[in-house]
């Protein structure tokens, strides 16, 4: 919702929320920024602009709403508090945050540095990664569902037609309806959004970043009809030929994303982060100033094996945290790497891991066999801007040359 217009709702009665200023408003509620009594803090409220008996069906998708966001625990991701009903109005609370949407600050600035664009980007891709490693999709990823604080941290908001593939009651899409934002959303959406799977999110991803650094909305059109064969025409300007500055990978990475047919696009939001922030040269990458990272504790007395490589911010790997020792709490992350040593690397991560925690970096030595797995252990953490950590992390034994090769190149 881009417009400065916000439209009233009627408050719902609480004891413990005291409303005060509306915030944002949407098609079916509105946004205010409340006081908790109970905790003495501000949240965010979602008020529905319906009472229950005139819409039984939107307020049953609060609730779904709250389902599938209240389990969503990462840097990325608003959180979801509380759904409640006087026996009228339901509303739903979250943490408030401060900050404006993306939407807003294309239509006010013009269109995002490039830098900046890919920074909010990969933060998302990461919260949509985690949210479908557990079987939720978003289904309505645009600009405005983007916060984007002054630091640069950026917060992906309203799940309210997200569908969790966890549970199948959780959806109350029909048949032959379409669920989503028409400029963002994916092709498959507009005929049925019940069978949209993590490939839609992909999709609505590319086109909120097309939309960020170009400034225009994708696929433009005066209907909803024109606008699906605009899509699935594939008729868009490539960002490359409106911002000529943009090179030809993050280009590359938009149009392989907004492929009408879902089979052809990114399988996964983790490959689309891997083809926007990969090196096509790597050996660029390798600058000749060493950016810090922790030493150990004691160096060998040949320094040569810890010599540093740096890496520009973007290579590519999965780093796999096991932090409970079970298997039901493993996540994946990308990796974005810093610095790498044979005894130690520094990676950036949406999330912060305690010194002494185990992750777990992928590495693919041998194209031709299987991925090796390196233990790295949290021995440094040291916040970084946009809600991202860096992690110095000691490998539990010093790599190998190959390994090493291997690690820098990302093959």
């Amino acid at each position: 919702m881009t417009s400065t217009t916000v439209r009233p709702a009627r408050l719902p009665s609480s004891d413990r929320y005291e409303f005060r200023d509306p915030i944002g408003s949407g098609g079916a509620g509105t946004v205010y920024r409340a006081f908790d009594r109970r905790t003495d803090q501000l949240v965010a409220v979602k008020v529905l602009r319906f009472k229950l008996s005139e819409n039984p069906a939107l307020h049953h998708r609060l609730a779904l709403e709250f389902k599938a966001a209240r389990g969503l625990e990462h840097p990325n991701i608003v959180r979801a508090l509380a759904v409640e009903n006087d026996g009228e109005i339901s509303y739903l609370v979250y943490e408030l945050i401060e900050a404006g949407n993306l939407g807003e600050r294309i239509e006010r600035h013009g269109r995002v540095a490039v830098d900046v664009a890919i920074r909010i980007t990969t933060q998302i891709a990461q919260a949509l990664h985690y949210a479908h490693e557990r079987q939720v999709v978003h289904r309505d990823v645009k600009p405005d569902n983007i916060l984007v604080m002054a630091d640069g941290k950026a917060k992906l908001t309203d799940f309210g037609l997200a569908k969790d593939h966890s549970d199948p009651a959780h959806d109350l899409t029909r048949p032959a309806s379409g669920l989503g934002t028409p400029h963002f959303m994916a092709p498959e959406q507009f005929s049925s959004a019940k069978t949209a799977d993590a490939r839609c999110d992909v999709y609505s991803l590319a086109a909120t970043l097309y939309n960020a650094v170009t400034g225009r909305v994708p696929f433009d059109a005066k209907s909803h009809l024109a606008i699906l064969t605009n899509k699935e025409l594939k008729r868009l300007p490539p960002a490359r030929s409106l911002v000529p500055g943009l090179s030809e990978r993050v280009d590359a990475a938009i149009l392989s994303a907004l492929d009408p047919n879902p089979e052809r696009r990114p399988a996964s939001c983790l490959e689309f982060f891997k083809i926007l922030t990969g090196r096509r040269r790597p050996k660029e990458d390798v600058v000749t100033t060493p950016a810090p990272l922790p030493a150990p504790a004691a160096l060998p007395a040949d320094r040569r094996a810890d010599a540093r490589y740096p890496l520009a911010v973007g290579s590519f790997g999965v780093v796999n945290t096991d932090v409970h020792a079970g298997s039901d709490s493993q996540e994946t992350w990308p990796l974005v790497v810093q610095n790498v040593s044979a005894r130690g690397v520094g990676v950036l991560l949406a999330r912060r891991f305690e010194p002494g925690t185990e992750l777990f970096v992928e590495l693919l030595v041998d194209p031709s066999g299987p991925p090796q797995h390196l233990t790295v252990r949290v021995v440094r953490v040291q916040s970084e801007t946009a809600g991202h950590w860096v992690h110095g992390c000691e490998f539990d034994s010093p790599l190998s040359e190959k390994q090493l090769k291997a690690l820098l190149k990302f093959t």
